[in-house]
């Protein structure tokens, strides 16, 4: 086994019985790929070709072969049907059945010249013409630019299908020029269409729409309405008396005493219920702040432990400028519990996933945090201040009140002692008992109008917040785009290590891939569509007559980024097994197992989500991700290594010849 200078030891990836986690996984109905043997064949064929385009052939084949054989017959069915038959597949493997089909296209494109879709079969067909058939054949330049001027007479989108689906079958005297343009395609679209500013979006949930928080109901009750009643009658009949009494001794001075004590009593309530609002008010908005509810959420409750997590995360990310961020913690606990369990009793009863009410809890912190910077979080809004002409409007009339109050009773004393003593323990309770029970009747009412009015600026706020995240996440990728932006990933790749290892493109034998999600990253998937990560480890094999060069690299899909490479080189006998191990959980793992170097083993699929409202899905994308990943093309290449040897070359070579005579003649004839 040989090394160069910069090459490092290749590591376990995962061994034993290590699993791969995810930070956040989704699954978005909507894909595109769904259908069904009722729908018209014209939808089976766009379905199809959705598989076809994001290197899905098994599925692909599947459904356009059924199209066609509905009745769905035209150039350009038949040219994606001539790609996804021979799309990841070597030649050896295709069947008779398959080489009439490529047969029967190659006839249909042959009386239709000037269709653009039948010159793209036509192309493909000149290209597997000019591959050498037997191993003393020897390519003709002249024969070789004339099928590369056909080639590139296509529109560009034919181009770039033939040259990514006929990969495996462009080597030897196609390579080069092939693998030129594939580059310069890849070097294009890596970051064609706003893949930074969009790529992100796909591992996005769809988020739930605000519901209305219900303010709480009034708490006035019958003892409340019993006080307020019963104290203004005993204080009307006992205040009536006592004005008779009064009014029998003088008056003309009880009406001066009474007027001014009237008038004092109508101020000092009004004035004095003013006050006694904002304070309650103050009360109020200081709880919301400070005052942590009682209830905490047992440990099996999953989703409030979830939004506990996100109001933890979201308050800690959103601080204001120059504050700790223990600090600001500390200082919102009132507040961030308070909303937290408005949204726990709101979503709590409905199955929901606490990431798609992520987005509410997001915009909450960051609402806290701009209602702190402005002030409105600390300080005393209009509602809650009290103009100093009404607290004047106070004292004054409780000052006339003491005055006139006292005088008025006096007059009734000389006229009716016993009585009047009476009377006044009346007044006294009869005023107690109607002050609290309206204090409390009016509060309420006060605090649950303003309640309403909050819950209605609150949902106004969440929504408009709701209708922007939506909006943003319109702009989120297909699966087709995250498709073609992980294959140029890959072609990067293969190209900086051929740079690296200084090989030309004409030299590589055969080159295959793998790509597995990296643990703890996050995974999104369509509906019957591949799973997505947000990072790869991807594993390349590139064999030219020297060996194996396997180049192990991670790679963040959301920025580009390649990780370290870790390189190993080795020759053809030094790889001793190659097989796919079924986890119970759904896993599925390549294990790589050479000489020198124990058991290797990676991850290829991650273990199923277990949706039960997805039926079978799980079933589907797990094979769908398989056909995407590469692994049969890898596992083919690496299992004829490890059976064959060095040897393995020249015996797929002469299969291959094999294959390709059989399907040049099935072809002609």
């Amino acid at each position: 086994m040989s090394a160069g200078p910069q090459e490092t030891t290749f590591t376990n990836v995962a061994d034993g019985d290590a699993h791969v986690g995810f930070q956040a996984q989704e699954v978005h109905i909507k894909g595109g790929y769904h259908v069904s043997d009722d729908d018209p064949p014209e939808r089976q064929f766009e379905v199809g070709l959705r598989y076809l385009e994001i290197s899905a052939p098994p599925e692909a084949r599947e459904l356009i072969i059924k199209a066609i054989a509905r009745g769905y017959r035209n150039s350009r069915a038949y040219f994606y049907m001539a790609l996804a038959l021979l799309s990841g597949r070597t030649l050896q493997s295709l069947t008779d059945q398959e080489l009439a089909q490529l047969a029967h296209v190659r006839r249909w494109a042959a009386q239709r010249s000037e269709d653009p879709w039948a010159r793209g079969i036509n192309a493909v067909g000149s290209l597997l013409d000019s591959l050498p058939q037997t191993t003393a054949e020897t390519p003709d330049p002249a024969a070789i630019g004339v099928v590369v001027k056909e080639f590139e007479s296509l529109n560009p989108p034919l181009q770039e299908s033939i040259l990514n689906h006929l990969e495996v079958f462009l080597a030897g005297p196609h390579q080069d020029w092939t693998w030129q343009k594939t580059f310069a395609t890849a070097r294009r679209d890596r970051t064609a269409n706003d893949r930074v500013e969009r790529v992100w979006k796909f591992f996005q949930p769809k988020p739930i729409p605000p519901r209305p928080v219900p303010p709480h109901p009034i708490r006035t009750d019958a003892a409340d309405y019993l006080r307020a009643v019963g104290g203004s009658a005993l204080l009307l009949v006992t205040g009536l008396a006592v004005v008779q009494y009064a009014w029998a001794h003088s008056w003309l001075r009880s009406a001066g005493y009474l007027m001014v004590a009237l008038g004092a009593v109508v101020v000092a309530v009004r004035a004095g219920f003013t006050i006694r609002l904002a304070r309650h008010r103050r009360r109020a908005a200081r709880q919301r702040l400070t005052f942590t509810p009682r209830r905490a959420p047992t440990q099996s409750d999953r989703f409030a432990s979830a939004m506990d997590s996100l109001f933890d995360r979201y308050f800690g990310r959103y601080l204001p400028p120059d504050i700790a961020r223990e600090t600001w913690l500390a200082e919102t606990a009132g507040i961030r519990q308070t909303l937290r369990n408005e949204l726990v009793e709101l979503y709590r009863e409905q199955p929901v996933d606490a990431k798609r009410v992520a987005w509410l809890v997001r915009f909450l912190a960051s609402d806290v945090k701009r209602q702190w910077l402005s002030g409105e979080l600390t300080a005393d809004p209009e509602d809650f201040r009290v103009p100093s002409s009404t607290r004047t409007a106070f004292g004054t009339a409780v000052f006339a009140l003491v005055v006139t109050g006292p005088l008025l009773l006096w007059q009734a004393l000389v006229e009716a002692p016993f009585t009047t003593v009476i009377a006044t323990a009346g007044i006294v309770a009869g005023a107690r008992l109607a002050i609290q029970g309206w204090l409390a009747i009016l509060l309420e009412g006060h605090r649950y109008r303003d309640d309403l009015d909050r819950v209605r600026r609150d949902y106004e706020d969440r929504r408009a917040a709701y209708d922007r995240w939506v909006h943003k996440l319109e702009s989120k990728p297909t699966d087709a785009e995250m498709a073609h932006w992980l294959d140029c990933d890959r072609k990067i790749l293969v190209e900086d290590t051929l740079r690296h290892y200084r090989v030309a493109a004409q030299d590589v034998i055969a080159h295959a891939f793998i790509e597995a999600p990296v643990p703890g990253c996050k995974r999104a998937r369509v509906s019957k569509g591949p799973w997505r990560y947000s990072r790869y480890k991807l594993l390349l094999f590139l064999l030219t007559k020297d060996g194996v060069r396997q180049v192990t690299v991670t790679l963040d899909f959301e920025t580009m980024e390649f990780g370290d490479q870790q390189r190993l080189t080795y020759q053809y006998n030094s790889v001793v097994a190659a097989h796919v191990v079924d986890a119970r959980n759904g896993e599925k793992r390549l294990s790589l197992t050479l000489t020198n170097n124990p058991r290797d083993e990676l991850t290829i699929t991650g273990e199923w989500p277990r949706m039960p409202e997805l039926g079978d899905d799980d079933r589907i994308a797990s094979q769908v991700s398989l056909d995407a990943s590469g692994l049969e093309r890898t596992l083919h290449v690496l299992e004829g290594i490890a059976a064959e040897g060095k040897e393995w070359i020249t015996h797929e070579n002469r299969r291959e010849r094999t294959g390709l005579r059989r399907l040049v003649a099935a072809m002609e004839g």
